[in-house]
C-alpha cells in the first residue's frame, strides 16, 4: 500500500508542475521572461503567482489525501510529491521555458520593428 502512496504523490507532484507551466506562461506573458528588470508590480505579481501555485498543490495534495483515504501524513508522501515536481522540472518544463523563451522574443522583436517603422513614418 505504501507503494501505491508513493506513486500517488508522486503523480500529484507531477500534476503540480503541470499548474507551475501555466503560471510560469502567465507570467512570462505579464512581467517578461528577464527578472532583472522586474519592477514592484512584476514582483507582487510573481508572489500571487507563487501563493496561487501553493494553494492549488495544497488542494491537490489534500484532495488526494482524501480520496484514496491516506490520513496519515507521512515523510515518503512529501517526498513523492517533491520527486515528481523535480522529475516535472528537469523533464517538460525546460522545453515549456524554451518554448516560451522562443516566442516572447519573436513577439519583442516584432513590436520593436513596429515602433520603429511607425517612428520612421512620423520623421519622413
Amino acid at each position: 500500500m505504501q507503494i501505491f502512496i508513493f506513486l500517488t504523490c508522486t503523480c500529484c507532484g507531477v500534476l503540480s508542475g503541470i499548474v507551475y507551466d501555466v503560471l510560469y506562461v502567465a507570467r512570462c506573458a505579464v512581467c517578461g521572461v528577464e527578472s532583472r528588470a522586474y519592477t514592484l508590480k512584476d514582483r507582487i505579481f510573481t508572489i500571487a503567482c507563487d501563493i496561487v501555485y501553493t494553494l492549488v498543490f495544497a488542494g491537490m495534495f489534500i484532495f488526494t489525501s482524501v480520496m484514496f483515504d491516506f490520513y496519515e501524513l507521512r515523510l515518503f508522501m512529501i517526498l513523492g510529491c517533491a520527486l515528481g515536481a523535480f522529475l516535472y522540472l528537469k523533464s517538460f518544463h525546460v522545453f515549456v521555458a524554451f518554448l516560451v523563451k522562443k516566442v516572447y522574443n519573436k513577439v519583442t522583436l516584432k513590436k520593436l520593428s513596429r515602433k520603429r517603422s511607425k517612428h520612421e513614418r512620423i520623421k519622413a
